[in-house]
């Protein structure tokens, strides 16, 4: 017995030296488990914010928020953030602070008046938490042409400047006393520029981008034909049909053989202030027999291995190696903000496309895709990319040559976009 009492000390006494963190148990070569890191990166466009947090590992984590916070908890301790605190001062965010607790750390995201609510995904390699957070006030799309009201607007200085009070400025008598001589003659008016009367600008405007161009070729057929080309005969087509069937203004994003950046071209969408955002590729594959249409609109994610593929092609056109991979994997989550606010037009107008160009053709119907297309991210309307055929497809390249084939594939997208029209104007006229 008094053996088994010894013993039993001992292993008390063991235990009591493994609980204070005695070295001596510990194997050799053993560190302590690595601090979580992380960083975050913001981009603001019309839409909204989106926020990225991208994190060392994966943590556990919550979120939560009310009208004027969002709440991300890390369920552990020992959370090296990339600061303490940080003023965004924007009307969707406006600051946000880090507090680290012994077993749970917090960073507090301060919303502003512009804000109205969040959504939020992962993505992993390396792991991101995403946030979405949405403008309560969509953008204002249309110009206003301000008419003559009380005050007179001073030519050329921007502020209202009233009218004189009768009797009164330079000049007048002041009460009670008598002018010292004649007042001197009022000033006589400037003269009035003639300028030419404002021409209301049409209700819906439509933007067609016309794939590749200059030293970018594009994908090329087994005959030779070259897709800058034919997007771009395509995209003039197109465009005289939406003139005579719609009061729209349609603006190409390229008129002639000249290239032009893939941000560039979603800039010009923005910048006019376009309702729709249309892109016009022909398709290329290995396989030869492939053929039809496809309609894409924008997702991070890939529907699949092909439409995968495809944005790779496109993407990697103007010398964006990297694809969607490495550093520019980051700059295109950031990006996916603007398109994620018109997912729903977006994926509507696909549908409408991909339906039409079906009926039009008599071809098999491929059907809609998503794909991170670089032209897509950042637009701040809807937007969809379409492969009119296969160029490499030694069949449908002779289509692609016929001008019957090509005013039937403008038709059939005029015919989209024409029953997305009459659907946009009926919604915002609510």
């Amino acid at each position: 017995m008094r053996r088994f009492a010894v013993l039993r000390k001992l292993l008390t006494a063991a235990l009591a030296v493994l609980a204070l963190g005695g070295g001596s148990s510990r194997p050799a070569g053993a560190q302590e488990s690595q601090p979580l890191r992380f960083t975050v990166k913001t981009i603001e466009n019309e839409a909204g914010v989106r926020v990225v947090l991208e994190f060392t590992r994966k943590p556990v984590y919550e979120i939560r928020g009310d009208s004027r916070k969002i709440y991300i908890t890390l369920k552990e301790g020992g959370v090296e953030p990339p600061f303490k605190k940080k003023d965004y001062g924007g009307e969707v965010l406006d600051r946000a602070k880090f507090a680290e607790g012994v077993r749970t750390s917090e960073l507090v995201l301060f919303t502003g008046d512009d804000f109205s609510n969040f959504a939020t995904f992962e993505m992993g390699e390396p792991f991101r938490i995403v946030l979405d957070l949405h403008r309560r006030r969509a953008p204002n799309l249309s110009t206003t042409i301000p008419g003559p009201g009380p005050m007179a607007t001073a030519r050329g200085g921007g502020a209202g400047v009233p009218a004189p009070a009768p009797g009164g400025g330079p000049g007048a008598s002041s009460p009670g006393r008598a002018p010292e001589g004649p007042a001197p003659p009022a000033p006589a008016p400037a003269p009035i520029e003639a300028t030419p009367e404002a021409t209301p600008r049409p209700g819906f405007v439509v933007v067609i981008d016309a794939g590749h161009g200059g030293e970018d070729t594009g994908a090329r057929g087994p005959s030779g034909l070259v897709e800058k080309d034919v997007t771009l005969d395509m995209a003039r087509r197109l465009k005289a049909r939406v003139l005579n069937g719609l009061d729209a203004e349609v603006i190409l994003t390229r008129e002639n053989d000249r290239a032009i950046s893939l941000d560039e071209r979603t800039a010009i969408a923005n910048h006019d202030h376009a309702d729709l955002f249309v892109c016009i590729h022909a398709n290329s594959s290995r396989r030869h027999d492939a053929r039809g249409a496809e309609t894409y609109f924008l997702s991070y994610q890939a529907t699949d291995d092909d439409a995968r593929a495809v944005a790779a092609i496109e993407n990697n056109a103007m010398g964006l190696d990297e694809g969607v991979q490495g550093n520019s994997s980051l700059e295109m989550v950031l990006w996916d903000l603007a398109q994620s606010a018109f997912l729903k037009e977006s994926s509507s107008l696909a549908e409408i496309v991909q339906e039409n160009l079906n009926d039009a053709l008599g071809i098999a119907n491929r059907g809609i895709k998503q794909a991170p297309f670089r032209v897509l991210m950042g637009a701040t309307m809807p937007a969809v990319l379409i492969e009119v055929a296969f160029i490499s497809n030694p069949e449908e390249e002779k289509r692609l040559r016929d001008a019957a084939f090509k005013d039937r594939v403008a038709g059939a997208i005029f015919d989209s976009i024409k029953r997305f029209h009459d659907k946009y104007v009926k919604t915002r006229s609510r």
